[in-house]
């Protein structure tokens, strides 16, 4: 079986990480939480402010498809 590889889900404040991190650990997912030091666009305008963390998820080996539709 491949290796899965995380992928960025999106940016977002640091108070509200845990409430999206949750819901995609209930859809199945493993998850982690990163600071976003750096700035994938040109203007680096949405990290000016800072507290901002990166959300990225793979699927969770631990869950099969069929038990999220149980």
């Amino acid at each position: 079986m491949p290796e899965e590889k995380w992928e960025k889900a999106f940016t977002v404040e640091k108070e509200r990480a845990e409430e999206y991190a949750e819901l995609y650990r209930q859809m199945g997912y493993d998850v982690k939480v990163v600071d976003a030091s750096s700035c994938d666009q040109e203007c680096g305008v949405c990290y000016l402010g800072g507290g901002y963390v990166e959300i990225w998820i793979k699927k969770s080996e631990e869950l099969e498809e069929d038990d999220l539709f149980e």
